[in-house]
């Protein structure tokens, strides 16, 4: 069997993983102070909102396997005090994860990134920047009516963008966060369900993600892989779909 090597620091997990750029974007140096290789794979740490400190398994198939057999001991270093935490794996091997532990229910979920901006589109000029801490209240209504699994809420200190009625309700609205390593994130995309099919979901998108590369040359996104529509409209704006994710929580024996 290959041996798993407890390795530190952001340059050589970079190094390690061909500048990938969900590593480029996610994992900052104080994350990358302990990271695990084997062969052609890497486990490195991230945080979540809810979950705190869990791990993501990247690479070929076989040093991944290596890694979810070593997993315990992965454990002991990022959640000594749990008896389960998260993992992060490819999506087609989460079988393999379920094979050697206990697994509960998670999460599928998908990551992407583009350098590319779309190109301009004249509704572009439709969305306008909002202030989300004045409108924070209408910002939630609007997503819990049209979009109640957006896990990024208004006065947050997002950028907050919107395609408005001529009225000033919201027709769509979308957040421009930042990734843990400095990249503008999208999220919160939402589109008033009434208005569906009119294309106001590639405006929104569009818009930000052209805004967002010409500032910062970069921009990324998350979505839950069941969502079809909105991985085609992705897709078809130039994104890469880089990372196919099953995130569980896996009971560890110690």
């Amino acid at each position: 069997m290959t041996a798993v090597v407890t390795a530190h620091g952001l340059e050589d997990l970079l190094r390690a993983t061909g500048s990938h750029p969900f590593v480029r974007w996610e994992v900052t140096d104080e994350l990358a102070a302990t990271w695990w290789g084997s062969s052609d794979a890497v486990a490195f740490q991230r945080t979540r909102k809810r979950v705190g400190r869990t791990v993501n398994v990247l690479g070929g198939d076989d040093g991944v396997t290596v890694l979810l057999d070593n997993l315990p001991e992965i454990a002991a270093t990022v959640s000594p005090e749990r008896r389960a935490f998260s993992v992060s794996v490819p999506q087609h091997l989460e079988p393999q994860l379920r094979e050697r532990y206990r697994v509960l229910d998670g999460g599928d979920w998908e990551w992407f990134h583009t350098i590319t901006a779309p190109d301009e589109h004249p509704s572009h000029e439709r969305v306008v920047p909002i202030d989300d801490v004045s409108r924070a209240a209408e910002v939630r209504s609007f997503l819990e009516a049209h979009s109640p699994t957006a896990d990024t809420e208004p006065g947050r200190g997002e950028r907050w963008f919107a395609v408005e009625d001529p009225d000033g309700s919201l027709c769509a609205v979308a957040a421009w966060g930042t990734t843990r390593a400095g990249a503008p994130h999208l999220s919160s995309v939402a589109v008033d369900t009434r208005l569906r099919g009119r294309g106001l979901g590639r405006t929104i998108v569009g818009a930000v993600t052209a805004l967002a590369v010409a500032e910062t040359g970069v921009c990324t996104l998350g979505m839950y892989s069941d969502n079809e529509v909105a991985r085609a409209l992705y897709l078809s704006l130039g994104y890469d779909r880089v990372c196919a994710w099953s995130s569980r929580p896996v009971v560890i024996g110690r």
